[in-house]
């Protein structure tokens, strides 16, 4: 797969496309990696696990209801406007994944079955809803433990 030298800000936030949608762009100074996406459905901050709302490839949601198959594209950098276009985080460490405040070091995470634009800890064994297969990082830390803000350094694999 080839990869676009990021050259823009990654904190855009466009009303109208400025790259092709879908396109991943290389941050060749920190080796992260960053897809260009529309938000559908509601407003996303840094932090925010976004997952995808259509088979376009390119249109992502923080909003639970709204997404399809529990596929994570991506973790949102900055705050883009529903409807508008901007950049989520795909690879790489992001020190800031909002998450429900239970994550501990080496956690797989996942999309959280509850909370719109949170991570939770991967479940397995046969008595639960094996979850594993939603797997989009690994908690590089503990994080803060406040449930209603917890944050968790991860690393993203979304490509």
């Amino acid at each position: 797969m080839a990869y676009k030298q990021i050259g823009y800000p990654i904190d855009s936030n466009h009303d109208a496309a400025k790259f092709e949608p879908g396109t991943i762009f290389q941050d060749g100074a920190t080796g992260k990696a960053y897809r260009y996406v529309l938000i559908e459905d509601a407003d996303v901050a840094n932090g925010d696990v976004v997952e995808f709302s259509d088979t376009s490839g390119y249109e992502v949601t923080k909003d639970r209801s709204a997404a399809i198959g529990r596929v994570v594209a991506g973790v949102a950098v900055a705050t883009v406007t529903d409807g508008n276009y901007g950049f989520i985080q795909v690879s790489g460490r992001h020190t800031a994944v909002k998450c429900d405040g239970g994550v501990a070091a080496g956690d797989v995470l996942v999309p959280h079955a509850t909370y719109d634009g949170k991570a939770d800890t991967a479940a397995s064994g046969s008595t639960v809803v094996n979850t594993e297969g939603q797997r989009f990082a690994f908690a590089l830390a503990t994080d803060d433990t406040s449930a209603s803000t917890a944050r968790v350094v991860a690393d993203i694999r979304c490509l």
